[in-house]
């Protein structure tokens, strides 16, 4: 059996359509999305795939309205979600295939999406895979409880500064705030 093969092109063309017409709640994930579309590289190691559950590494972007982390790289030993320690790791996995799954409102349906999407490099038994989709969607939306509480606490930081006036530690909390 023949593997789909998807050109440097299909997949710098998408990759800039997504960036056009979906909304990102980070600046980061489109930031991540354009140095991978802008760079021959990175696009001739992605692989867009649907599941990536199992995949390593695997980066995960997320729109807005999904309930998913903005953007999370999961290799075999760590789970990275600050975007520069993204940029620096795909960087030190020069040699490796790096595997790609958006999450958006209506993935299942997008026939741009499906075009672009490869067949995983490993099959599982399905039920097995399933309970690995499962598990994995679950750290995800973990990830992004977390990060939620994460702003939630860095805004109510954020505002004790202004309470306080305290102009360099306000500028500090905003950008990493915004980093988020």
């Amino acid at each position: 059996m023949t593997r789909k093969t998807v050109s440097t092109w299909a997949k710098r063309n998408f990759l800039h359509w997504f960036i056009e017409n979906y909304p990102f709640d980070s600046e980061g994930s489109k930031q991540l999305l354009l140095l991978l579309a802008d760079n021959e590289e990175y696009l001739s190691r992605i692989h867009l795939v649907m599941d990536g559950s199992y995949l390593r590494p695997l980066l995960v972007i997320s729109t807005t309205g999904t309930g998913m982390p903005p953007f999370i790289l999961k290799t075999f030993n760590s789970t990275v979600t600050d975007p520069e320690m993204i940029i620096d790791r795909l960087q030190l996995l020069k040699e490796s295939p790096l595997y790609l799954t958006l999450y958006f409102p209506d993935r299942m349906s997008c026939e741009s999406f499906h075009t672009v999407i490869e067949e995983s490099p490993v099959t599982l038994e399905s039920s097995l895979g399933q309970q690995i989709l499962i598990d994995f969607e679950l750290s995800l939306w973990t990830e992004a409880f977390k990060r939620e509480m994460e702003m939630k606490e860095l805004m109510a930081q954020i505002n004790a500064a202004l309470d306080s006036r305290n102009k360099r530690k306000f500028l500090r909390l905003a950008r990493k705030y915004n980093r988020l």
